[in-house]
């Protein structure tokens, strides 16, 4: 199963929703890779969020498996998995 980098911006909406922003590249064959790829490139993916959220800081990085993000994104479009 692959593993995906799921990231989550500071800051809500008033309808409580947040940016949020996934990474299909890379994916990663395991948690332990995500995990320690999130930590060598963590540098460069707050850049890259500052960059495509105009300055915003980044709330938290999650290493997400794909069933997990698949039940993630349903809920998110109110269908229930």
């Amino acid at each position: 199963m692959n593993w995906f980098i799921f990231i989550t911006m500071v800051g809500t909406y008033a309808d409580g929703t947040q940016d949020t922003y996934l990474y299909t590249q890379p994916t990663l064959p395991t948690l332990e890779a995500c995990r320690e790829y999130v930590s060598t490139n963590s540098d460069v993916i707050g850049l890259d969020m500052m960059i495509e959220f105009d300055g915003k800081k980044v709330e938290q990085v999650f290493c997400i498996e794909e069933k997990n993000l698949e039940q993630l994104l349903l809920q998110q479009k109110g269908i229930e998995a």
